[in-house]
């Protein structure tokens, strides 16, 4: 009788514990796959891309992200002599709005200021991701564009969890889903990976296909990136108003 009630504890145990290895084992074969190691060697990173959006049919936008590790970003988005941007630094953001008749930089909200400073981890969620204190979970596979790719769940502390997606074959992340609450809202957004080039030894994806309830369906074209390029800290700052 023992005996059987200690296989039926294996029987409920052992695919908690494969999974957590699983997603241990396909993390380490990601980062090894796209040179994730090379990132050590980063601490800024610069984006210049095209955008087509749904919501700008026809419309050329421009692009670009400055980050600098752990630190600052910011984000503009140019589109018909007009252009948005937001910026944060030290945890503190502001934006502006043109194309909403707000053309003077305002102070932005907490939640949304720490969504920005995501992108301060420049070399993502899953380089280091234990001694960023996220916890790792395999959920199974799930159907990308006739993939069957490999999922994981990464919780990231309250109520933010992001869910990231492989190529079985190449590793490589084809798929991310993150779920967060901004201003006291749940927000999911997805973005798919394609066009995977190397750049200064890592490889990345130089097509993102982003559905974003928030912004709407957009691709994001990378025309260039740099890495670590000087730049003048006073970006980030807050413009006086005119």
């Amino acid at each position: 009788m023992k005996k059987a009630h200690f296989l039926a504890f294996l029987v409920l145990i052992l695919p908690a514990i494969a999974s957590a290895q699983s997603a241990e084992e396909i993390i380490a074969k990601h980062l090894e796959a796209t040179g994730a190691a090379n990132w050590s060697k980063v601490n800024s990173i610069k984006m210049e891309a095209t955008i087509s959006s749904e919501a700008a049919a026809g419309m050329s936008i421009g692009w670009t992200m400055t980050a600098l590790r752990d630190k600052a970003a910011r984000m503009d988005v140019s589109v018909m002599g007009m252009t948005q941007s937001s910026a944060v630094k030290d945890g503190a953001g502001w934006s502006n709005n043109p194309f909403a008749g707000q053309m003077d930089a305002e102070p932005i909200t907490e939640d949304q200021a720490k969504s920005i400073m995501d992108m301060t981890d420049i070399d993502g969620t899953l380089v280091g991701y234990a001694e960023k204190g996220y916890t790792v979970e395999y959920v199974g596979t799930e159907e990308v564009e006739g993939v069957e790719a490999v999922k994981i769940k990464v919780n990231k502390g309250g109520k933010k969890v992001e869910y990231v997606l492989f190529d079985p074959e190449t590793y490589y992340e084809i798929m991310n889903i993150q779920v967060d609450e901004v201003d006291g809202k749940e927000v999911e957004s997805k973005t798919s990976y394609s066009d995977f080039k190397e750049q200064d030894g890592i490889i990345l994806p130089f097509s993102m296909q982003q559905e974003n309830p928030m912004m709407g369906n957009s691709t994001i074209t990378l025309t260039s990136i740099t890495i670590n390029p000087k730049i003048d800290m006073t970006i980030f700052d807050m413009p006086a108003k005119k």
